[in-house]
């Protein structure tokens, strides 16, 4: 009966250490059942998807950038060094970048899930040339997003 207990819970350890997300990696979207933390609507546009993964291994997921920064902005204790990493995708690949490491193209007229107009990419030249296709908006950096005023803080 003891040993029996015991692979029990050598079993029960095993899934709950398999189940955490201790490298803070991003999880792949699935639109057919991922909904946004904050607005909950579905996760259709995958490439506008972002997400906050924490050092407990949660993993939040967002359907606009926008949404992503106000929950954020709730979740406060996130904000503390290595609490948590954020990602954005390249609008063009889908790729997963560390929002630190993120471009982002800005205009009120760019179409994002939630309206508010950050599209984000790998690289400076891409955000640039997203701009340049568009014909209007700017290039943001990581610091000056910190400081873009997001339309649910209006």
């Amino acid at each position: 009966m003891i040993k029996k207990l015991g692979v029990l819970l050598i079993m029960s350890a095993a899934v709950i250490s398999g189940c955490n997300n201790s490298t803070m990696e991003p999880e792949e979207i699935n639109p057919e059942i991922d909904v946004c933390e904050v607005c909950n609507m579905g996760l259709a546009h995958e490439h506008y998807a972002t997400e906050v993964v924490t050092a407990d291994g949660e993993v939040y997921k967002f359907d606009d950038i926008g949404c992503m920064d106000e929950f954020m902005e709730m979740e406060a204790h996130l904000k503390e060094e290595n609490a948590s990493k954020k990602y954005v995708r390249d609008v063009d690949t889908g790729e997963w970048v560390e929002l630190e490491e993120a471009f982002h193209a800005y205009h009120p007229d760019f179409w994002t899930p939630m309206a508010n107009g950050v599209v984000s990419f790998k690289d400076k030249e891409s955000a640039e040339n997203y701009v340049n296709e568009q014909g209007m908006g700017e290039v943001l950096d990581y610091e000056s997003l910190e400081n873009h005023e997001w339309s649910w803080e209006q």
